[in-house]
């Protein structure tokens, strides 16, 4: 009978289960291994009191088959068939049924007496009990192997939306600075204009950090900073008529890594609202600092026009660094940003991670 039922088990499982604990792989788990052997020991400690090792040994062993099977029977047939289609009254029937079938198979076969040696409705008490705990663990453990695949979906679904707004912060260069510099190139290719293959060459400098490198988890911050001198002398290209741009960073900038397209708005804030492109007293003024332990602080400062708002926090942009910081650096991070009548200032200090270019 116990091995019809394991067979029937096994049958069914791999026909037609149709939920996460769907296979006879997830049997062979770990915790079920250690789980049975609990039992098993438990069972055996009951069954050993006249020194009869063979006969212990056995019966634990038949008694463990039994309530495999019980257990077995409801991950892999009730749930879901019953559960998991939603159908609670026909659970409980097929429970009672088990519970039935199990007294009734153990009475017939004669099981009962060397499993049980109470007699009479204490035998048929125990016997309840019993099957009614198994059921309940696997039922409950099947609730809670269910929370865990949920959770771990969540966890997943989170990391991916994560995962594409960082790769959507990391290529936030403004479309309008791309949109004035491709103007820029034909109005000087239109002159036959010096400065036109240079423009050429540091927008394809910069497009190309920004698909190659943009998406990784971080880059060697000599490469940053190398893309931030692009940038910078791209501006300066476009309108030569200020050249009062300072940009110096000091320290080992190849040992240290740090998310790529971090501190590129940082940069653009400070051309956007310091319109050193039309005004000649306009500056700029950018500089870095890596220190031995990795202490990373990064340090702008330029002019205001007048026609920028005498409030507020930078705009989208420092938005944009203030997300990418608290997605990539949580804890490790401060980012202070003032104005101080025409001037605005922003410094940024953050622990970087050691590791050479690859």
């Amino acid at each position: 009978m116990v091995a019809l039922t394991i067979i029937l088990v096994t049958f069914t499982s791999k026909k037609v289960l149709p939920y996460k604990l769907k296979n006879l792989k997830n049997i062979r788990h770990p915790e079920h291994a250690a789980f049975w052997l609990f039992i098993y020991l438990f069972v055996f400690d009951y069954h050993f009191w006249d020194g009869n090792w063979g006969q212990a040994l056995w019966d634990t062993f038949v008694e463990t088959i039994t309530y495999a099977a019980i257990v077995y029977l409801n991950l892999l047939v009730f749930i879901p068939h019953f559960v998991q289609k939603k159908k609670p009254v026909l659970f409980v029937l097929a429970c009672l049924a088990l519970i039935v079938g199990y007294i009734t198979f153990l009475r017939l076969t004669g099981l009962e007496a060397h499993f049980y040696d109470a007699g009479g409705w204490r035998n048929f008490f125990s016997m309840v009990l019993n099957t009614s705990l198994f059921l309940i663990i696997s039922t409950l453990y099947w609730y809670f192997k269910q929370w865990q695949v949920e959770r771990e979906r969540q966890l997943i679904l989170r990391s991916e939306k994560l995962e594409a707004e960082l790769n959507f912060l990391r290529t936030q260069i403004s479309p309008h600075f791309i949109f004035n510099t491709l103007n820029n190139i034909y109005a000087l290719a239109l002159q036959r204009h010096e400065n036109t293959a240079p423009m050429v060459a540091k927008l394809s400098a910069l497009m190309r950090y920004v698909l190659y490198e943009g998406n990784r988890g971080d880059v060697v911050l000599k490469k940053e900073t190398e893309t931030l001198r692009q940038y910078i002398e791209l501006h300066l290209l476009r309108k030569p008529r200020s050249q009062n741009v300072d940009f110096y960073m000091e320290g080992n900038l190849g040992t240290w890594k740090i998310v790529p397209m971090l501190l590129i708005n940082l940069v653009e804030n400070c051309f956007k609202h310091s319109n050193i492109d039309g005004d000649e007293n306009a500056f700029i003024k950018i500089s870095g600092e890596i220190g031995s332990d990795g202490q990373f602080v990064f340090s702008t400062e330029n002019s205001v026009a007048r026609s920028a708002a005498t409030t507020g926090s930078g705009g989208i942009g420092l938005e944009n660094v203030r997300r990418q910081l608290e997605l990539n650096y949580p804890g490790r991070h401060q980012l202070d940003i003032s104005r101080k009548g025409n001037f605005f200032e922003t410094r940024l200090s953050v622990q970087l991670t050691s590791g050479s270019d690859r």
